[in-house]
């Protein structure tokens, strides 16, 4: 056939062309016109449409021919608009190991090849790449993809091209896969911003990877993607999956009782009267508030709000009053401190408002429940109550050192915890991520440690953690001035609410060391002295570590004086700029997650143990901020690992403060920890209880890969779950392991070494919710994460509910349900409407449903809100009506529950989705199909290009 075509070919060509008779010239001319033809073809396919005679055809195909050359600045931007990143997750626990496999997949959307050269992709990721080769200070390759992993710090990496990577052509892609520890089971497992850069040229963000939507992340759709996991024969067997709309309906179904349950939220101690038939009404006849000196500001933040007139005599009618009287309460036997106790009375006979207090905290609370009583119209019925809080601690972190908050955000925060009476910021101010306070004196710890950019040096600013991009600028960059941190005082000190900064050390201090080396590198030629005098590691120091976070250099040096030098500073600071508005009355210095292997190659350590230090330096370095700190007359607060020795709490009488805070966190089930906080209460220390298990605001509300969330604690933790805490009982608090599988603790055995009792209640001090923010990149995000959370932490905080006490699992489980029927509703009745008016973006929970028969059925988490589906993808949507809507049988529809404003939705769920089902993964899949077919196809998906 060939052959034939070749004289066909050559008869043609005879005809044409003069003198070309013979059969030896027309295969000469054939096998001419044949290499034209495939020059032809060449340019034509390295053009990709591009006209074959054009300047731009020439120039790519030849810099497609020369791989030295290198890229402009023009290039970078067009291929980071142009090439698309797409993140899989392909398998957790590779290998049935505590690993999991992820491809990287580049498409080249436009029409320039994308050359195998000249560029890097920056990117972080929460977990250690190729944890098999760390350490790899020269990179990890990997060669069937034509790729070296860098591990910059801080799981910030940096992938580069091989000398076998290969062109993308338009139109191709290229995948790359790689092992990374741990596990990935959700759509925030991954960073936003990976980006591009050249030598040279301004980095550029893939733009597809760009923002907070993380679009570029594909869906997890099976089991091996969404599972912690996969291993069927290890007992920690993942055996959750996400919720379908049936198995949602069956976990929320909480019985609509019609209306909020609680007129106020938290619970009030005691309700003598209340009388919905006799009201008063404020928005009429020119109310005036009338207050005791103490009381003033109370008055004028109540005044403010309502629009009424301050005066200096009380009225006949239609007034305020606030007057300065010792409110005594008890609870269980236990008097209450009656700085924060208060009574109000509406009394409508004589349109009077009585609110008594002894202290400025009591009446302003009683003004939030006031504010909580008044209907849209004014109307506050007939009320008598008499109140005040179990506990004197009842807080919330704010974490804005891995991702910045502005100080009006943080006002908005505050705002909301006043509302709930809550009275705690613990203001997570630094960490490895981000110095967020300026300190007169050291100015290098905002220039460099509140600065996240592309700067591999770090010494203009940090790496871009977190996803936060190449460019500085929020919220990776930030940090408060001097009065900018007064203002958050002085708003907070107006709403009864103390402000307690972290400053986290010894580990998690990488930001602080490297302003201090930066500090160090530009003074060290002008004056050593001083160029020494706040370094914050020993620049000989070889000890090899690495943090939680994968850092290798967070943690200060308890051997250097100026390691002291530096926080005495840093404590004097905070001193002064607290002293005027609300005196700072306690240092808190993290000391949590310092990593194995810190110091043990410090030449200025050995020089300490030698001169006759003989305790541990985590002891020496606690005992010397002790003491530095009771010069001050400050009392002392970190998290318990800063106060832990050898498993056990450090002796509580190495230091002199008066009082010791421990912030008693990690109740991890499976780690065996969970005795941490009564051991510390019990030895005189002073507790808050901030339970990973059921305080961690940034764990997930359901184990769901579309829900932002940490999982390393619990799997999941909702509403509910923070709702049901036990802080005086913390061993029923346990419910099910990571894994899903049920858990009974402190059954059998030696109950009382594994579970000790609390024998010493009232070091309790209170508890606390902690919202870490390595997730939280807007606020929109910080807003979805800590409400509704936040106001069951307020319930547990004020108000001891009947059933904490019960030892009987069965009727312990009773009161809970019941009591959280009757918090529910008020949430969905009433509370998010409040929520909505203000603004906040709460979380709006997924509605779970079933159909029976032909009727839907639908439940939300908190009743009261409404439920729409579609049966058109998304087109129309149509309220149910549950028990009563009829669907077509079989249609599966969508579903969305609607806030009470109608202006926000839940995410979108499927009715008849179902996540148990197991399919083939996408890998093995396609191996089969390519083995089916042809081996080319084989070789090329083995070398990532298809």
């Amino acid at each position: 056939m060939f052959v034939r075509a070749w004289k066909r070919r050559c008869v043609y060509i005879s005809m044409r062309v003069k003198g070309l008779r013979k059969g030896r010239n027309c295969v000469i001319a054939a096998l001419v016109i044949c290499l034209l033809c495939l020059v032809l073809r060449l340019l034509d396919y390295c053009c990709n449409g591009l006209p074959v005679g054009s300047s731009d055809c020439v120039v790519y195909c030849w810099s497609d021919s020369h791989i030295d050359a290198a890229l402009t600045q023009r290039d970078l931007d067009y291929f980071a608009k142009n090439i698309q990143l797409n993140f899989t997750v392909l398998e957790n626990s590779f290998f049935k190991k505590k690993l999991f496999e992820a491809e990287i997949l580049l498409t080249n959307k436009g029409v320039k090849p994308f050359p195998p050269y000249g560029w890097e992709i920056i990117f972080s990721q929460p977990a250690l790449v190729e944890p098999n080769s760390y350490p790899y200070p020269g990179g990890v390759e990997k060669p069937n993809y034509g790729v070296r992993f860098h591990f910059l710090m801080g799981n910030v990496y940096k992938m580069s091209p091989l000398k076998g990577f290969g062109t993308i052509r338009p139109g191709k892609s290229k995948f790359i896969r790689y092992i990374n520890e741990h596990s990935n089971v959700a759509v925030t497992d991954v960073h936003p911003n990976w980006y591009f850069v050249s030598p040279d040229l301004e980095p550029r963000i893939i733009e597809n990877t760009r923002g907070d939507s993380l679009d570029f992340v594909t869906p997890y759709k099976t089991p091996a993607m969404w599972k912690r996991n996969t291993n069927t024969e290890d007992p920690d067997f993942d055996i959750m999956n996400p919720f379908s709309a049936a198995k949602r309906y069956r976990v929320h179904k909480v019985e609509d009782l019609g209306a909020a349950q609680h007129l106020v939220i938290p619970t009030p101690l005691s309700i003598q009267t209340y009388n919905k038939q006799s009201a008063v009404n404020v928005l009429t006849n020119s109310w005036v508030i009338f207050a005791a000196p103490r009381l003033a500001n109370e008055g004028k933040f109540l005044s403010d709000i309502w629009g009424m007139t301050m005066v200096l005599k009380a009225q006949d009618s239609h007034y305020i009053q606030f007057l300065e009287e010792k409110v005594e309460l008890s609870l269980a036997g236990r008097a209450l401190p009656i700085e924060e106790n208060y009574e109000l009375r509406v009394t409508p006979t004589n349109n009077i408002i009585t609110i008594k207090a002894s202290h400025p905290a009591g009446a302003f609370y009683a003004i939030q429940t006031l504010l909580s009583l008044i209907d849209k119209d004014g109307s506050i019925p007939e009320t008598v109550i008499s109140d005040g809080p179990r506990y004197k601690y009842r807080g919330v972190l704010i974490d804005v050192a891995r991702n910045f908050h502005s100080k009006e955000k943080i006002f908005r925060y505050l705002d909301v915890m006043a509302m709930y009476k809550l009275n705690k910021l613990h203001f997570h101010l630094t960490d490895d991520e981000g110095w967020r306070l300026a300190i007169p004196g050291l100015e290098e710890l905002t220039e460099i440690g509140a600065s996240r950019c592309h700067d591999p040096t770090e010494t203009k600013c940090l790496l871009p953690f977190l996803g936060s991009g190449p460019f500085s600028g929020p919220p990776g960059t930030g940090f408060y001035t001097v009065e900018d941190y007064r203002d958050i005082l002085r708003y907070a000190a107006a709403r009864h609410i103390e402000v307690i900064p972290e400053i986290d050390l010894p580990g998690h201090s990488h930001a602080a060391i490297k302003s201090m080396l930066a500090r160090f590198k530009k003074m060290e030629m002008l004056n050593v002295t001083e160029a020494t005098r706040y370094l914050l590691n020993d620049l000989q120091d070889q000890s090899d570590y690495l943090s939680v976070q994968s850092f290798a250099d967070d943690a200060m040096n308890p051997c250097l004086r100026s390691t002291y030098t530096f926080i005495s500073r840093v404590i004097n600071a905070l001193y002064a700029m607290h002293r005027d508005i609300s005196p700072l009355r306690m240092f808190h210095f993290g000391g949590d997650e310092v990593p194995a292997g810190t110091w043990q190659k410090s030449p200025v350590c050995e020089r300490l143990k030698l001169s006759g230090v003989t305790t541990d330096l985590k002891t020496y370095m606690v005992t010397q901020i002790a003491n530095m700190t009771s010069l001050y007359n400050l009392d002392l607060a970190a998290w318990e690992d800063g106060i832990t020795f050898e498993g056990k709490p450090m002796k509580r009488d190495n230091f002199p403060n008066k009082n010791i805070y421990v912030y008693a966190w990690n109740n991890v089930w499976e780690w065996g920890t969970h005795k941490h906080a009564y051991e510390f209460a019990n030895s005189g220390y002073k507790v808050i209880l901030t339970p990973a298990t059921n305080l961690y605001f940034d764990h997930p509300y359901e184990p769901d890969p579309m829900e932002s969330g940490l999982y390393w604690a619990t799997r999941y933790s909702d509403t509910k779950k923070v709702f049901v805490t036990l802080p005086e009982n913390l061993y029923m608090n346990a419910d099910t392991y990571r894994s899903g599988r049920e858990i009974n603790i402190c059954e059998g055995g030696n109950t009382e070494e594994d579970c000790p009792r609390l024998e010493k209640p009232d070091n309790i001090e209170g508890i606390q919710g902690s919202l870490f923010g390595e997730l939280l990149r807007s606020q929109a995000i910080t807003d979805y994460m800590l409400l509704p959370k936040m106001l069951a932490l307020a319930e547990r905080a004020w108000h001891e509910a009947y059933w904490e006490k019960e030892t009987d699992k069965v009727k312990l489980q009773e009161g809970m349900n019941e009591d959280w029927t009757k918090f529910a509703n008020t949430l969905g009745h009433k509370e998010l409407a409040r929520l909505d008016r203000l603004g906040y973006k709460y979380r709006i929970p997924p509605p779970g449903a079933i159909v029976d028969g032909k009727v839907l059925k639908t439940t939300v988490e908190f009743p009261g809100l409404g439920v729409e589906f579609s049966d058109n993808g998304g087109e129309t949507w149509r309220w149910v009506i549950s028990g009563e809507t009829e669907v077509e049988n079989g249609k599966n529809l969508i579903l969305r529950t609607r806030s009470p404003f109608g202006t926000r939705y839940s995410r979108q769920i499927t009715l008849f989705e179902d996540y148990n089902q197991a399919s083939p993964s996408s890998l093995a899949s396609l191996m089969y199909v390519a083995m089916g077919v042809n081996f080319t196809l084989l070789a090329n998906f083995l070398n990532g290009v298809y």
